[in-house]
C-alpha cells in the first residue's frame, strides 16, 4: 500500500521548499506558481517508492485545490514557521484535516535558521502544543527544521517513516474508485488522469467509468512514481491513460469507478458539524461551497433549524451541478463570501429518493451511525426489498461489510432480500387489512386476484409472493386468488331469494342465452356476485364475458349434440340454430364455448365432433 502525506500550512511557510529538501523534487510545477512564488495547485514528490507527498497550497484563494488534496491523504504535515508562529490558515487547514477524518500526523516548524531566539521557538511551540490539544495532532512529534542549515530533515524523513508503518487500514469499499485531481492530455495518448486510488483495484484493458455521467472508457496505460505498471491498487498514486474519452468529460471533480458502482447525484443528505470557533451560523435555504473529494460544488442547505458554532445536525444539500458523492464519504462546507471554512459533513444518503413529503422526516431522522442507517434504509424500502448484493452497490461497501451490520442489527436475510422482523409484520398486517376491506366490500367473492393484491400493497412480486406464503396458516388459495381462511360467503336471506330467481331465470331462458344487463336487479353489482356464486355451485355457467346459461339446459346440449353427430359428420350454423331453436345472437357464443371445450371442433365453417362429446 502507498502512503500519501499532505502538506498543510499557512502561505510562504516553506511547505513547497521542505518537500523539496526531503524528496528533491521542486513541486512549484507551474510557470505561475514560479512567477508568484507560492503553490497554486496540488504538487506531487515521492519520498520513496511507498510514500507520496502531496504540497497543497496555503493561500487563503486556493484552499479548495488544499480540500482536494487532503481529501486523499492518511499522514497530516502541518508546516508552521518559527518566525510567524501560528497563522491564520494554519489553523483553517487543522479544521479541514480534523474535519475529514485525518488520523495522523506530524509538525513541522520551519525556518529556525530565522529565529535566533531559542525561547521564541520554544514560546511557538507551546502555543502549537495548545492549538492542538484537542485534535489527532495532540501527541505529534515537533520537528524543528532549516532547509538552510539541514537541520532537521533527516529527523522528519525518519518521522514519516515511522509514522507511515502504523497506518490504520481504512476499508476497502471492494470496487475500484479514484477522485480525479489533475488532467492533461498526452501526444500519441490521448487523456490522462492523476489522482489517489481511494478503494478496489484497476488493470490495463479494465472498464471504467467517468462520474458525473457515467461514462465509458477503457484503461489504456498505468504509471505509478512515473513507472510504467500493469495495475494499481488502494492506496497508490496513479496516472491513468483513458481511451475513448474526451477531456471536456474529464476534470479535477470527476471520480473514476468501476462500472454501476456510483452514480451522479444533484442531491445529498449529510451530518454536519460546524467548527467550534467560527461566526458562522448554518441556516435554511443558505448557499455554501462544498468541498467534496476533489470536486467543488455551490450547494443550498435545506434543513429544520439553524446551526451553530460547534453544533451538529442532518442537513439535506441541493447541488447546483452534478458530482460523485458515496455513502459515508466525507466533504467540508465554506460559507459563499467571504469564503471561510465553517464545518464539516459525512454523507448520509448520496441520492435520496423518498418523495418530496417524505424528504423532510427522512433528513432530519436519518442516524450518523452505518450500521443503523443501513437498519432504517432496510426499513424504508419495505415493500420492495433489496438482495444483500443490491444493498452493498447501494451503500458503495463491501457484502462482508453488510453482512456485519445484518447481524448487529438483527436483520432477516431470506429469500434472497432483506428486511426486519417489524416490516415483515407490518406486511402481513397490510393483507389482513386490504382482504378484510375486500372481503366487506365484496362479501360474496371468494377471493381477491396476487395481481389486484399487488396494486393495493404496491409490494414487488417477489415480497408479495413471499408473504403470502409466510402467512399460509391464515389464507386459502381459492379460484386463482386469496382469501382470509376466516372469510365465508353466506347470502342473506333477501339475497338467497335473488339467487333463486336469478337460477330460475336462467333456466327458463333456455338456449336463449341472457347476458348479465338483461339479468341485472335494482343492484348490478350485486346481482353479478350472485351469479358468480351460482356459478361456482356448478348451477349456472359463464358461455362468454357475461353470458349466462343453466348447467342443466348446458348437460341437455351435450346430449342434443352427441346425437347429432351419431348420425351426421358435420354441423353448421344453420343445424346448430334447429337444434337449439336460437337466434345466431345465442348460437356464435354457444358454438364457441363447444369449441373451447371439445364439444365440436371447428373445420372450416362447419363443425366437427369433438373430443369430449361422448
Amino acid at each position: 500500500m502507498q502512503i500519501v502525506v499532505g502538506t498543510a500550512g499557512h502561505i510562504d511557510h516553506g511547505k513547497t521548499a521542505l518537500v523539496k529538501a526531503l524528496t528533491g523534487t521542486d513541486t512549484d510545477r507551474l510557470a505561475e506558481e514560479k512567477a508568484r512564488g507560492m503553490t497554486i495547485d496540488l504538487g506531487f514528490a515521492y519520498l520513496d517508492q511507498s510514500i507520496t507527498i502531496i504540497d497543497v497550497p496555503g493561500h487563503e484563494k486556493f484552499i479548495r485545490n488544499m480540500v482536494a488534496g487532503v481529501s486523499t491523504i492518511h499522514i497530516a504535515l502541518l508546516v508552521i514557521a518559527a518566525d510567524d508562529g501560528i497563522m491564520p490558515q494554519t489553523k483553517e487547514h487543522l479544521h479541514i484535516l480534523k474535519l475529514l477524518g485525518v488520523k495522523q500526523g506530524i509538525i513541522a516548524l520551519t525556518k529556525t535558521d530565522l529565529a535566533d531566539d531559542h525561547d521564541w521557538i520554544d514560546l511557538v511551540e507551546l502555543e502549537i502544543q495548545d492549538l492542538v490539544a484537542d485534535t489527532f495532532l495532540k501527541d505529534a512529534p515537533i520537528v524543528r527544521t532549516s532547509i538552510e542549515t539541514g537541520e532537521g530533515i533527516e529527523t522528519l524523513k525518519q518521522a514519516i517513516l515511522t509514522q507511515s508503518k502504523n497506518i490504520e487500514t481504512v476499508l476497502d469499499r471492494g470496487f475500484f474508485h479514484l477522485p480525479v485531481d489533475r488532467v492533461f492530455s498526452k501526444k500519441g495518448f490521448g487523456s490522462v488522469v492523476t489522482g489517489t486510488v481511494l478503494s478496489g483495484k484497476t488493470k490495463i484493458g479494465s472498464d471504467l467509468e467517468i462520474i458525473p455521467g457515467n461514462q465509458k472508457a477503457k484503461v489504456r496505460g498505468i504509471q505509478t512514481h512515473g513507472t510504467e505498471t500493469s495495475s494499481v491498487k488502494m492506496g497508490d498514486r496513479a496516472a491513468i491513460n483513458l481511451a475513448g474519452t474526451d477531456l471536456n468529460e474529464l476534470y479535477r471533480g470527476t471520480v473514476i469507478a468501476d462500472p454501476y458502482w456510483v452514480n451522479s447525484t444533484k442531491k445529498l443528505i449529510a451530518h454536519v458539524t460546524l467548527i467550534e470557533d467560527t461566526r458562522w451560523k448554518l441556516k435554511n435555504r443558505q448557499r455554501v461551497h462544498l468541498h467534496l473529494g476533489t470536486a467543488e460544488v455551490v450547494a443550498r442547505a435545506v434543513m429544520q433549524d439553524p446551526l451553530e458554532a460547534g453544533q451538529s445536525g442532518n442537513a439535506l444539500f441541493y447541488l447546483e451541478k452534478p458530482i460523485a458523492a458515496l455513502m459515508d464519504e466525507r466533504f467540508i462546507i465554506r460559507s459563499l463570501s467571504p469564503m471561510e471554512t465553517i464545518g464539516g459533513c459525512v454523507v448520509l444518503d448520496s441520492n435520496p429518493i423518498p418523495i418530496r413529503k417524505e424528504l423532510k422526516l427522512w433528513t432530519t431522522s436519518l442516524q450518523e451511525s452505518p450500521s443503523e442507517r443501513f437498519k432504517q434504509f432496510v426499513s424504508q424500502y419495505w415493500k420492495s426489498p433489496k438482495s444483500l448484493g443490491n444493498w452493498a452497490r447501494h451503500f458503495q461497501t463491501t457484502e462482508s461489510q453488510v453482512k456485519n451490520w445484518i447481524k448487529s442489527e438483527e436483520i432477516k436475510n431470506e429469500k434472497g432480500f432483506l428486511f426486519t422482523s417489524e416490516k415483515r409484520d407490518e406486511s402481513m398486517e397490510y393483507i389482513r387489512e386490504v382482504l378484510t376491506q375486500f372481503h366487506k366490500d365484496n362479501p360474496y367473492k371468494k377471493s381477491l386476484s396476487q395481481d389486484r393484491l399487488k396494486d393495493a400493497t404496491h409490494f414487488s412480486t417477489n415480497w408479495l409472493s413471499y408473504i403470502l406464503d409466510y402467512m399460509g396458516d391464515e389464507l386459502i388459495n381459492v379460484e386463482g386468488g386469496f382469501a382470509l381462511k376466516s372469510h365465508s360467503v353466506v347470502l342473506s336471506d333477501s339475497d338467497a331469494s335473488l339467487a333463486k330467481i336469478l337460477e330460475d331465470s336462467v333456466k327458463q331462458a333456455g338456449y336463449g342465452i341472457l347476458n348479465s344487463k338483461e339479468l341485472s336487479s335494482e343492484n348490478p353489482k350485486i346481482t353479478l356476485e350472485i351469479l358468480y356464486i351460482l356459478k361456482g355451485e356448478g348451477k349456472i355457467i359463464e358461455v362468454g364475458r357475461g353470458l349466462w346459461i343453466h348447467g342443466d339446459v348446458l348437460d341437455k346440449l351435450k346430449d342434443d349434440l352427441c346425437l347429432f353427430f351419431t348420425a351426421n359428420p358435420q354441423l353448421n350454423v344453420s343445424d346448430f340454430k334447429t337444434i337449439t331453436n336460437t337466434t345466431r345472437k345465442s348460437a356464435i357464443p354457444l358454438l364457441e364455448y363447444c369449441d373451447k371445450h371439445g364439444l365440436t371442433e371447428r373445420v372450416g365453417n362447419s363443425r366437427i365432433k369433438g373430443e369430449n362429446c361422448g
